[in-house]
């Protein structure tokens, strides 16, 4: 049977095990952002009409409907790339948040016991002074 001491298994906890788990999390707040946003699909479908409109050409040789069917067609990948562009953004923005905010919070919890123990210096050291 092995015995660990109620400090050691803290500083596991606090170091490993609860830090593992942080970063687990993050990196799921990492995925949600690109799935809520869909950022892999609106890559791969950048050239995309948007929601499919597209207009059919002509079966007979009618100049004036297959310019409107060329002219449709392009504005519909248009419309499309201008859109899926600012949803990528959005959601790149989105994501560089999230890294952003959970870095911050992982670089606190792996400093606030370091912080805890220098601040509790410090209030001594102010006290007994």
């Amino acid at each position: 049977m092995k015995i660990e001491s109620t400090p050691l298994l803290f500083f596991r906890w606090l170091f490993i095990e609860s830090t593992a788990h942080v970063a687990r999390t993050w990196l799921f707040y990492i995925d949600f952002g690109l799935r809520i946003f869909s950022v892999p699909l609106l890559v791969r479908t950048f050239f995309s009409p948007w929601h499919r409109y597209w207009y059919g050409h002509p079966k007979t040789f009618d100049i004036a409907a297959l310019f409107q069917s060329i002219f449709g067609n392009l504005m519909s990948r248009g419309i499309g790339m201008v859109l899926r562009t600012f949803f990528i953004a959005l959601g790149l923005i989105f994501e560089l948040f999230i890294i952003i905010i959970g870095f911050v919070f992982l670089t606190a919890w792996i400093l606030m016991p370091f912080a805890s123990f220098y601040l509790f210096y410090l209030g001594m050291k102010l006290f007994f002074y």
